[in-house]
């Protein structure tokens, strides 16, 4: 920048010897060499002018490189750098808050709600079985089997039950005396489990019965339907004909044995069952397989 301003000063001071010739016998003085001195001042002053971006008239045209510097504010180029905040399409990340669409998976607490039925029983490979209810609902829950201390029956679940999955037990019931009279083997199913869930909440009917299919070889002990509610109650059905066998809700008893006890009235229940009592003695080869359920 100094070399262009001395180039510039040169220019001044080979103007002035132009406005300033003088004719034939003139005497050239100091004052005349002073203004090209002043010229010097007005190269070096002007020089200072340019980070003024000319903010002087004088050496004005000097100062034009200085306007240059408006090169620099081209550095709002830079500004462009507001493409950056094109960022804000990262914003657009707020459509992973669509992800509380995942939140729609608490439809899946819902139970009954996130589980579908068919028009009948179907138990997967695990044990977990799926029975329709009344009004479109689905009870479903894990099947289970098994007896007293006193009995032999297996399997004790259908964890490993396999495609397709049979909902059979088999073995000996132990017997049933005073004053226990515990010898019992059972077969059945929760109703209101959630598929890999340990808790079996309850389930309230809402329809006027169910209806078993199933096959039962037990000798001379009998074969009951049963309700189980919460803690040890529970309501039961003495089956006597054949299968498939219709028991309306009221049918169902706290004493089926004789009916002495209380009839169910659409009481939350935890799970459905088939139970053989035990006799006075053990009772061997005793098979029962529920292949249907349904509430009418």
């Amino acid at each position: 920048m100094m070399r262009n301003f001395g180039a510039i000063a040169s220019v001044v001071v080979t103007a002035g010897f132009v406005a300033f010739a003088c004719t034939s016998g003139e005497v050239v003085d100091g004052p005349l060499s002073g203004n090209g001195g002043a010229g010097n001042v007005a190269g070096t002053g002007s020089g200072n002018t340019v980070g003024q971006a000319g903010t002087q008239g004088q050496a004005g045209r000097g100062g034009t490189t200085g306007t240059g510097n408006t090169v620099g504010q081209a550095g709002t180029t830079g500004r462009g750098g507001t493409t950056g905040t094109g960022n804000t399409s990262g914003v657009a990340g707020t459509t992973g808050t669509g992800n509380t669409a995942g939140v729609a998976g608490t439809t899946g607490s819902g139970g009954s709600v996130g589980v579908t039925c068919g028009a009948a029983l179907e138990a997967s490979a695990d044990g977990f079985v799926r029975a329709p209810a009344a009004g479109g609902g689905c009870w479903h829950g894990y099947s289970f089997a098994g007896g007293d201390a006193g009995s032999t029956i297996a399997p004790k679940d259908f964890s490993a039950c396999g495609t397709p999955c049979m909902l059979k037990m088999s073995g000996t019931v132990g017997a049933a005396v005073a004053p226990s009279y515990a010898g019992v083997a059972y077969l059945g199913f929760n109703l209101g489990q959630d598929n890999g869930a340990t808790t079996v909440p309850t389930v309230t009917p809402t329809g006027t019965g169910v209806t078993v299919t199933f096959s039962a070889t037990t000798a001379t002990l009998p074969l009951r339907a049963q309700l189980s509610g919460t803690g040890s109650t529970f309501w039961c059905y003495t089956i006597t004909g054949a299968s498939p066998a219709t028991i309306p809700y009221a049918m169902f008893n706290t004493a089926c044995w004789d009916g002495s006890g209380t009839a169910y009235a659409k009481q939350p229940i935890t799970n459905f069952e088939l139970v053989v009592p035990g006799a006075a003695t053990a009772t061997m080869g005793v098979s029962v397989t529920l292949s249907g359920l349904k509430e009418n």
